[in-house]
């Protein structure tokens, strides 16, 4: 039992690393902070409304990764001295002012030159369809995403950038976007199979999503900046198994554990997000969201865990860990209930899809 344990943890572990490695980001030019977020609006956020308790979110964090690991419960071990010393080293790693360009992926190349033609009122779909052209990975990546349950607006299937970019608008062309450009580090290629990777892709672009919607209408921020953040933040999870995989191969003798790897990711993701966020010059504001551990802090950091939640939920269950009408109950708790029923349908949009792909 120890033994299978130990296979699906280094596994899941080196999955993502293999993602990691394989697929990395291009570097390009400094990213203006203008492009990132927006000033708040006048109208403040819905301050009324509860918070998300901390502890309740890291719980149901916890129960997505233990499932994305393939495990049935987080085991009941106590990490021995040496996998402390790791844990550690990894926190040290992670932790450093000067973060190794190991578990720092570079800025997209595209990303100043797209985001500056979307903000253009006077840009036309077939400018922007160009542009986006121009990088087949990007092109292709851009469709599967604008064509998937979670995205898209008509049941026929979107075949052409111009035609993307006219069905969802700039908003919506902007979030895809980001979300094509960040997809190549997080999903496995056909040959890894990485279960832990592509359900973790999926969470993040479950989180994006509802995070953005939050911001847009209860918070009054700009949706993008929020959807990026929690970009930012399912990458970073990415970073820390990394980091724990690297670790643990240079100690071979020592079995990969799944709770010294759930203590890192509980430990050291929100500040590499907000260390990548630093990297790529975002605005203050998305640094300062991936910072928020209680999400009191600011309006976009609320969003982001409330975008976390509702996306934690609707993993647990379309894996059926969780029942539906409890899970929006949760959600329900934290929102205004019209307004907690359309982000459920909306991060639920591909339930059936979304259990056939975890299996």
């Amino acid at each position: 039992m120890a033994h299978t344990l130990n296979m699906v943890i280094l596994a899941a572990i080196a999955a993502a690393l293999a993602v990691v490695l394989i697929a990395r980001l291009a570097g390009g030019r400094k990213l203006p902070a203008r492009w990132s977020s927006r000033s708040p609006s006048d109208t403040g956020p819905q301050a009324s409304l509860p918070q998300v308790q901390p502890i309740a979110l890291s719980a149901l964090r916890q129960q997505f990764h233990v499932l994305a690991l393939g495990l049935p419960a987080l085991p009941e071990e106590t990490p021995g001295p040496a996998h402390q010393a790791l844990l550690t080293e990894v926190s040290t790693t992670l932790g450093r002012a000067d973060l190794s360009p190991r578990y720092t992926p570079r800025r997209p190349q595209l990303l100043p030159q797209l985001i500056q033609s979307v903000n253009d009122s006077t840009a036309s779909a077939r400018s922007i369809s160009r542009i986006i052209g121009s990088d087949p990975v990007l092109a292709v990546n851009l469709l599967r995403i604008a064509n998937s349950p979670l995205y898209r607006f008509q049941r026929r299937e979107v075949q052409s950038i111009e035609r993307a970019v006219t069905l969802v608008g700039n908003d919506g062309i902007r979030q895809i976007i980001s979300a094509a450009l960040i997809q190549p580090v997080m999903n496995p290629s056909d040959r890894d199979g990485g279960r832990f990777s592509r359900l973790l892709w999926d969470h993040t672009l479950r989180m994006s999503l509802a995070a953005a919607d939050h911001a847009r209408s209860m918070e009054r921020e700009d949706g993008f900046a929020a959807q990026l953040a929690a970009l930012l933040r399912g990458l970073s999870v990415a970073m820390v198994v990394q980091a724990t995989a690297d670790a643990y191969a240079r100690r071979p003798l020592l079995q990969p554990s799944a709770v010294v790897l759930l203590q890192l990711i509980e430990r050291c993701a929100a500040e590499t997000a907000a260390r990548i966020a630093r990297h790529w010059e975002l605005a203050p504001a998305i640094v300062q969201a991936l910072q928020d551990s209680d999400g009191a802090g600011s309006g976009l950091g609320r969003s982001l865990q409330l975008g976390e939640l509702a996306a934690s939920l609707s993993m647990l269950c379309n894996a059926g860990a969780l029942p539906a009408d409890e899970a929006e109950a949760q959600l329900a708790l934290q929102l205004p209930a019209h307004v907690a029923g359309w982000l459920w349908k909306r991060v639920s949009a591909d339930a059936a899809d979304g259990a056939d792909s975890a299996a």
